[in-house]
């Protein structure tokens, strides 16, 4: 083992560097391959992590293990089944409104073969270039992908909801493991309750805030008179999970309503309205929540929603801040040595490891950042008083 460690201590930055984008170029491959049993257990991980304290406050009060346990298991199915509940009514009623809107839908379609006429577009041309466009071998291509992520639907549902069962259980007990981790590998043990604390705030802060948007929203569009403001809201809701982009996606439905019901203007009033109700509360007060605690600023956000979409599909868009946040446990957080990558991920202007172990406020505290005794006692401290609180059994 000492061989090892002096082999990994005396290796090249750049080799190692190159070394681990290898590793991450054939992980993602796999990962490609495997992304709907992945996607999955790896959400009912990230479930299990956000309800975890839930079971240790239910055991200090006395209440046995099991019972607690199932709780939070039912607690994590109804947020589940009530998503994918809420999401499947919305579809259901846009499918029984939008037929009452045929001949508003054929009024605008009018206006725009007139304004067309008037800029000297032949509408026989474009019509044909759409056609094209539209072959009916993709039109059918898609539909068959639709009809397959239908299908998948119910695997991934059972494998999410199984994994959820065996990890609420298997990590019912699981303080004796992490004092044995944080004993032998304090680096990876301070850099997983990093990664817990980080999940289990930005799953906790995205539901409460998103809930908060959904419900203006819903007052917006009932103020605007636009129709079916309660389905709008639960899409307002459900895209809000999706960083960067799901405040374009839950606009567009409400403001094309908009348009064909009341006109141009109630259209550019939803838009506005979505956008002022979502700046205000997702750009300058939720960041006041959340602070640090994700640690991930915008630009590292929205190129992990493009590659973990690409990686893992339509999950990898909800998933993507906690599989970013993640890898960065593993790769980064983990190793004093590729800290310094922090400084590109961090979020504002917020001080992050010096690479040495230590920050910048703890060398101006007279804590020596680079004592290896110092990191590893306090990373022992931080996951002791994480996750491995001594609870009295009382099954």
């Amino acid at each position: 083992m000492s061989d090892a460690r002096e082999f990994t201590v005396g290796r090249p930055q750049g080799e190692s560097i190159a070394f681990v984008i290898a590793m991450l170029v054939v992980g993602c491959a796999g990962l490609y391959y495997i992304g709907s049993l992945f996607a999955p257990a790896f959400f009912a991980l990230t479930l299990v992590v956000t309800v975890r304290p839930l079971v240790s406050w239910a055991t200090r009060r006395r209440v046995p293990r099991p019972v607690a346990a199932v709780i939070a298991i039912l607690i994590i199915f109804a947020f589940v089944i009530g998503l994918f509940a809420a999401l499947a009514v919305a579809i259901v009623q846009l499918i029984d409104t939008l037929p009452s809107y045929s001949a508003q839908f054929s009024a605008i379609w009018d206006d725009v073969r007139s304004l067309l006429a008037r800029v000297g577009v032949d509408e026989t041309t474009l019509i044909d270039q759409v056609s094209q466009s539209m072959d009916t071998n993709r039109i059918v291509s898609v539909a068959q992908s639709l009809l397959g992520q239908v299908t998948n639907l119910g695997s991934v549902l059972s494998v999410l909801g199984l994994t959820v069962v065996f990890l609420m259980f298997d990590t019912a007990r699981i303080e004796a493991r992490s004092r044995a981790l944080s004993r032998l590998r304090p680096g990876i043990a301070s850099a997983l309750k990093g990664f817990a604390s980080s999940v289990r705030s930005y799953w906790l802060v995205s539901t409460v805030f998103g809930l908060i948007v959904a419900v203006l929203d819903v007052i917006a569009l009932w103020v605007l008179n636009v129709p079916m403001a309660v389905t709008w809201g639960v899409v307002s809701f459900i895209t809000n999970y999706i960083p960067n982009i799901g405040f374009v996606l839950g606009v567009i439905p409400p403001a094309l309503i908009g348009l064909v019901a009341s006109g141009p203007w109630t259209a550019l009033w939803v838009v506005v309205a979505y956008s002022v109700l979502n700046f205000v509360i997702q750009s300058l007060i939720q960041p006041k929540f959340t602070g640090d605690a994700v640690g991930l600023n915008t630009t590292t956000t929205f190129l992990s929603l493009l590659f973990w979409s690409q990686v893992i599909g339509a999950l990898g868009t909800i998933l993507a801040v906690p599989l970013t946040l993640f890898v960065k446990a593993l790769l980064v957080d983990s190793d004093p040595r590729l800290r310094w990558i922090n400084v590109f991920l961090a979020a504002g202007d917020s001080d992050v490891d010096d690479g040495r172990g230590g920050s910048r406020d703890a060398a101006e505290g007279g804590v020596d950042a680079s004592d290896p005794g110092s990191e590893r006692e306090e990373s022992v401290g931080a996951v002791s008083d994480d996750v491995a609180t001594p609870e009295p059994a009382s099954e």
